[in-house]
């Protein structure tokens, strides 16, 4: 293998996967979620570069601990990272250290290397040889167990949310485009090592398919985040006291566009997109929003996120009723409504029936055993 060719390949790797982490960063104020994409885009450069020092000979224990250390927390990244991504209401940085906790157990291999150098030696001789320690291969499981096994999961979970044909959940549609799309790249990542195939293969593939692939989630995440927050503060902007007196419409008129707004409810069902706010009605009716905001506030007497939440809580309670025959746990239910957490659900769901969802079913089924 040209040896100028890998170490340009892996230099320009290095110094994307870089800039982007720094990038990512730097946005985590405009969205946590940006945080969390950093430190995988700092794992996946990290692994680069200690690859390229140990294939050109010049291998460190530190920059090998640093490696390890960095993607054994590529699990708890990833599910840190899609959580906060779909929690977009949360503006602080949320840790859960029991998702690092494999992270943690490389510290007594720290410790060793410390107290017994010869292990430090040992292990990077052997790594420059293509070859592994007991440790670095249990650790390099562990790597590959938690990482694909946090992807599994995840699919799995977003998976269990049926999205209806009508139903425009861009968030979880664009997170399990990220979840498949990492899947393959650990897929041809992890395989080969697995099999114990050319140590060749594994140095250029980080570096080119790597790359690619996270610069590809850079710009894609970081748009999608960016749009729905503008989203976000449309539907604050519009939800502001409106000052109607200047909006002259007669009573024909008025009932008109309610009648048009129920209409479009009952028939699309656009309030099972949980981004959806004010502007996407007034496009679809070819209304002003003021407009269709003063009609709500006058005739339905609730502004629109209240209107909107009513109707997905009507949902809610049609699935909760059938939640034992379709196996829908109570976020998938959630999700399923509109709302983009359990959280929110909950909340909105305690105000309108006065009780929580298990609560909720729990009284129906009484009152079914009654009569």
């Amino acid at each position: 293998m040209n040896e100028k060719l890998v170490l340009i390949i892996s230099a320009s790797a290095i110094l994307n996967l870089s800039l982007i982490a720094i990038l990512s960063w730097v946005k985590s104020k405009e969205n946590p979620a940006n945080f969390w994409l950093g430190w995988m885009f700092f794992a996946a450069s990290v692994a680069i570069l200690d690859n390229t020092f140990i294939f050109a000979d010049r291998g460190t224990i530190l920059l090998y601990h640093l490696g390890v250390f960095s993607n054994l927390s590529f699990g708890g990244l990833l599910i840190t990272f899609v959580d906060s991504f779909l929690h977009y209401d949360r503006k602080t940085i949320k840790f859960n250290w029991k998702l690092f906790i494999p992270t943690f157990t490389y510290l007594p291999f720290i410790l060793l290397c410390i107290v017994q150098p010869h292990w430090a030696t040992d292990t990077i001789r052997a790594s420059e040889t293509g070859k592994m320690t007991i440790f670095a291969t249990i650790y390099n499981l562990i790597i590959c167990g938690y990482s694909i096994g946090a992807n599994v999961f995840l699919l799995w979970k977003y998976n269990q949310i049926r999205l209806k044909p009508e139903t425009k959940n861009k968030r979880i549609k664009l997170i399990n485009e990220f979840l498949w799309t990492i899947m393959i790249l650990q897929s041809m990542a992890f395989i080969p090592f697995l099999l114990k195939l050319d140590i060749d293969y594994i140095i250029l593939y980080m570096p080119i398919m790597g790359q690619l692939f996270f610069i590809y989630v850079f710009f894609k995440m970081t748009y999608s985040m960016k749009l729905f927050e503008n989203q976000m503060n449309a539907q604050i902007t519009t939800e502001n006291p409106v000052k109607y007196a200047a909006l002259k419409l007669d009573d024909q008129k008025i009932e008109e566009i309610r009648l048009s707004i129920i209409e479009l409810m009952e028939k699309k069902k656009s309030y099972l997109n949980m981004d959806y706010t004010l502007s996407d009605m007034s496009k679809e009716l070819k209304i002003l929003p003021n407009l269709l905001s003063m009609v709500i506030n006058s005739k339905l007497n609730c502004c629109f996120n209240e209107y909107i939440n009513t109707l997905r809580i009507k949902t809610a309670i049609e699935l909760l009723k059938k939640a034992g025959k379709n196996n829908l746990t109570i976020e998938a239910i959630a999700y399923e409504s509109g709302f983009n957490n359990r959280t929110s659900f909950y909340k909105a769901f305690k105000k309108q029936t006065g009780k929580l969802p298990k609560e909720y079913l729990k009284k129906e089924k009484e009152m079914k055993e009654v009569v």
